[in-house]
């Protein structure tokens, strides 16, 4: 501590330049004591000035000026911020209380005064100052979503000025298994000043919104010192940091279509047994010919002829009932025949296996009449024969 005062002496009373004598403590360190181990930043910082006027004259109007502790209101005994009159031979205490900044803070205080009877003034300096030390962690959180996946970025930053050990994250909000620092870590074992980390979890939530709570603690392992003199153990630095998201629900699948009842398998066909071979000396049967397409009309079997009637008799259903001898050269009506009806399913079937069972009746099978087809045929030549002998015969007897 030095005291220095302006040029010059004053007779009167014992007063002299170096009659006002400065003293300035830190957290009750004197001088630049406070610089080791430090203020811990963001504390209080108290600095005490200690004003002696070691003169017999008074001193008026006295005032501190400290760079060191920029902002801070100097406050002297009756409020002011300034010591009206300092009797000679006396000394007052002056205070300033401040918040710890970062890095060294050292400075010379100055310490002013005035003799009035004897219109001179009085200057003493002092320096003195601290270290405003500490680590700091910083917390910011980014949430990327990919349908039911959330992914969460927690970046860890130390904005202190003293490394931070033993770093880990939680996240209450949600909870994930899992925190992943890098390397597969949970934690920063040391996070230097200024250096940031980046950590990682992922979860998965159904629809809905969702909060995340991250915090992060460590600790610089730094005692500092407190604003009575006594030192005051590392603390936990904590940060914290907050992030909303949602997770949305994906659009309903759209209905599947109704597939089409699958068709009942294909009946497997019996086998067709063998046909015995005919007897011997009987032809062999030959397969029925193929009947007409479906829907094409069925044709008109035959009718039977009737027998012919003897001499003088007409035939029945050739002269009506007293009608006289048709002419000769005449021409019959159609005889009338009942209107086709269409083919229904199966009736086409029953009348080919009718026809085929008739037409056996009067030919072979290889292709030969039969006696009863025979027969049929010589029946109906005489039949035409006869009855054109019958209508000549009638007509000659006519007077």
């Amino acid at each position: 501590m030095t005291a220095a005062g302006a040029a010059g002496t004053t007779p009167a009373d014992g007063a002299g330049s170096k009659g006002l004598l400065l003293r300035v403590t830190v957290n009750t360190l004197p001088g630049v004591a406070a610089t080791h181990p430090g203020i811990r930043v963001g504390h209080h910082v108290v600095k005490a000035y200690h004003l002696v006027n070691r003169g017999g004259a008074d001193l008026h109007n006295v005032r501190v000026s400290d760079p060191t502790v920029p902002g801070a209101r100097v406050r002297c005994p009756g409020g002011l911020d300034h010591v009206a009159m300092l009797r000679g031979m006396s000394s007052m205490v002056c205070t300033a209380v401040s918040g710890a900044r970062p890095g060294s803070r050292t400075g010379d205080v100055v310490a002013t005064g005035r003799v009035s009877y004897l219109r001179t003034h009085v200057r003493a300096v002092a320096r003195s100052g601290y270290t405003g030390v500490g680590g700091a962690v910083t917390l910011d959180e980014v949430v990327r979503v990919d349908g039911a996946r959330a992914t969460v970025d927690y970046k860890v930053k130390n904005t202190g000025n003293r490394p931070v050990y033993d770093t880990r994250l939680t996240d209450p909000g949600l909870a994930p298994r899992r925190i992943d620092c890098g390397d597969g870590r949970e934690s920063v074992a040391r996070l230097g000043p200024g250096t940031s980390v980046t950590c990682r979890a992922v979860v998965r939530r159904a629809p809905g919104t969702y909060r995340s709570e991250g915090r992060v603690a460590g600790t610089d392992r730094l005692s500092t010192l407190g604003d009575t003199g006594r030192s005051v153990p590392p603390p936990t630095l904590v940060a914290r940091a907050s992030a909303r998201f949602t997770v949305i629900a994906p659009p309903p699948a759209a209905p599947a279509r109704p597939e089409s009842p699958a068709s009942p398998p294909a009946r497997a066909r019996e086998p067709i047994a063998p046909v015995p071979p005919p007897p011997p000396g009987l032809p062999p049967v030959a397969p029925p010919p193929a009947g007409p397409p479906p829907g094409a009309p069925l044709p008109v079997p035959a009718l039977p002829v009737p027998p012919v009637p003897p001499p003088g008799i007409a035939a029945p259903g050739l002269v009506g009932d007293g009608a006289g001898p048709a002419e000769e050269g005449a021409v019959l009506p159609p005889a009338a025949q009942e209107p086709a009806t269409p083919d229904r399913p199966g009736r086409a079937e029953a009348h080919q296996e009718t026809e085929d069972s008739f037409l056996r009746r009067f030919l072979r099978p290889e292709g030969g009449p039969t006696g009863l087809g025979l027969l049929t045929a010589l029946f109906l030549l005489l039949v035409p024969a006869a009855l054109a002998a019958v209508l000549l015969g009638s007509r000659r007897g006519d007077p």
